[in-house]
């Protein structure tokens, strides 16, 4: 009986700790910015120039590369942002990749399914807009599933150069790439703790774990998934930095090691590296 109210009392704790999240969603988490046209505009050609050599050498050894051009209109809107750190959006270039030399592979074994897709940490959709590229680029049908707390039908300010149109909506925001939206996109508010268990998903063919940064949150998102992958299958890591973001680390490396992944580490600056784990 002891254990009965035990368990009861837990979930009651439980319920009220997913309500209390409900109950602080940032409505609107990021801020307004002032800044002109033409300094966004300097800010992205800052960016567009930087070179990441890994990078490069990862895109000739898979053979996919992401169009340059289109990547860079992509990032003015969602990726050229104010902040105290480098601007860098390499992570989408490595995600093209990534998953196209995945469906490549899938074709080789005949495989014409639609595949699932899951990101953690939506943020303004540039990385599920750039899966999304490399789905359409390689003629695949399937879904991307994006989790975040950030409401996607709620008009705000999104600290990028659309600011100076007025607050939009998320989908307003990535209106121009509205084709690869309704094809391929499935947008999912709240959070993962709680959302994440609700769904009902089959095969997680190709993941991005791009959510709350400590230890725990990425040991959580990867033990949803973990039995839902097979052999090839694919989690990319972004963020790896010891001295930024040691739970990553930490929990990246945990999960190659006891979890069958092999890994490629990517390096793009001091501070910030991506990991391409690959199910054994």
């Amino acid at each position: 009986m002891f254990k009965s109210i035990k368990r009861k009392f837990k979930k009651l704790l439980q319920l009220i700790g997913y309500w209390l999240v409900d109950l602080g969603k940032p409505d609107s988490p990021f801020s307004k910015t002032n800044l002109s046209f033409d300094t966004y505009i300097r800010l992205a050609k800052e960016a567009s120039n930087e070179k990441y050599d890994e990078i490069d050498s990862y895109e000739a050894l898979l053979g996919f590369k992401v169009d340059k051009s289109w990547l860079d209109e992509l990032a003015l809107h969602t990726q050229i942002v104010i902040k105290d750190s480098k601007l860098c959006y390499a992570h989408g270039r490595v995600l093209y990749s990534s998953l196209s030399s995945y469906l490549t592979n899938l074709n080789q074994k005949n495989v014409d399914e639609e595949i699932t897709i899951l990101e953690t940490g939506t943020a303004r959709g540039y990385s599920a807009i750039c899966m999304a590229k490399a789905l359409k680029d390689n003629g695949f049908g399937g879904k991307i599933l994006t989790f975040d707390l950030i409401p996607n039908e709620k008009k705000m300010f999104w600290n990028c150069i659309d600011d100076q149109d007025g607050a939009k909506t998320r989908l307003e925001l990535l209106n121009p790439w509205k084709e690869l939206l309704d094809e391929h996109i499935i947008f999912i508010e709240g959070d993962t703790r709680h959302t994440l268990k609700s769904c009902s998903l089959g095969r997680v063919n190709f993941a991005f774990l791009d959510g709350a940064h400590t230890y725990e949150d990425v040991m959580f998102e990867f033990f949803q998934i973990k039995d839902k992958q097979l052999e090839g299958d694919v989690i990319v890591y972004d963020d790896y930095s010891n001295n930024l973001f040691p739970g990553i680390v930490k929990a990246v490396d945990h999960i190659c090691k006891e979890y069958k992944y092999e890994r490629k580490d990517i390096f793009a600056a001091d501070n910030r590296a991506y990991v391409i784990a690959t199910k054994k």
